[in-house]
């Protein structure tokens, strides 16, 4: 299994950017205690911190300390700065063309000018041309209506960029199901416990299987996966779910492939 968005915890009484302590748990252990085979990295909600703005290249540079831990199991997002657009752009560019990152990420609570502002659309050309995919993670239901249409703008002007939206919890499946008919760039990161609650999402990744990911419950790895047991899925496609569609997004090597087959 590859956990397809994997936050890295953050202190959340933070005065000063000096009190934001660097990560560094070794994964890997747990990974392999818990059936995972591989996870991408992005940093946890920042948005509520008044320093947000100052540290975009801090919580880049740690994603990719952090996956080298182990880079064959390991794949990380960068953190856009859209006040620091040509910096920004620049060490992005770089670390995804060396292969420390795979892709970039965005938390819509923190794009306070909305993810479809002009100075956001530098990081979608970008990842565009290097074709690495953006995450765009939602912590709420009322952040998914709110930001959702501007979604559907980016997408249409990058329609080359895979765009993966991590939806809040019990978002209804209809707005999912809409997103992936207009456009064949999107795709869904999915919890297992989202799939056993709702049989028409079950039943479009068994058809639709090249669509949506598997990523981790909040309760963790060994939730996640046990709860991966039940679900009502074909062989084929449950390893599209649980493995192979994040290997190929996120370019994960060969031997991780065959981990998880």
């Amino acid at each position: 299994m590859i956990d397809a968005l994997y936050l890295i915890s953050k202190n959340s009484a933070v005065t000063q950017v000096s009190d934001c302590v660097p990560f560094s748990q070794d994964l890997v252990p747990l990974m392999k205690s818990s059936g995972i085979t591989g996870a991408v990295l992005a940093p946890r909600d920042c948005a509520r911190c008044h320093h947000q703005w100052d540290c975009a290249d801090r919580r880049t540079h740690e994603t990719m300390a952090a996956t080298s831990q182990d880079p064959k199991l390991l794949r990380g997002l960068a953190t856009y700065d859209p006040l620091s657009i040509g910096e920004s752009l620049r060490w992005i560019d770089a670390a995804v063309t060396a292969g420390k990152l795979a892709g970039a990420y965005a938390q819509a609570e923190y794009c306070v000018s909305g993810l479809d502002a002009p100075r956001m659309y530098p990081l979608y050309g970008l990842c565009a041309k290097l074709r690495a995919p953006v995450v765009v993670d939602f912590s709420s239901r009322e952040r998914w209506v709110h930001h959702r249409p501007q979604v559907e703008v980016v997408a249409a002007d990058f329609p080359e960029l895979n765009i993966l939206l991590a939806a809040p919890p019990r978002t209804d499946s209809l707005s999912i199901f809409e997103l992936l008919r207009r456009f064949s760039a999107i795709s869904f990161l999915l919890c297992p416990d989202e799939l056993h609650c709702d049989a028409a999402l079950c039943e479009y990744v068994e058809s639709g299987r090249e669509r949506v990911l598997f990523r981790s419950s909040p309760e963790g790895w060994p939730a996640a996966v046990e709860a991966t047991q039940g679900l009502p899925l074909s062989p084929a496609a449950k390893r599209a779910y649980l493995f192979e569609n994040a290997a190929r997004l996120f370019n994960f090597p060969a031997e991780t492939w065959s981990v998880g087959a």
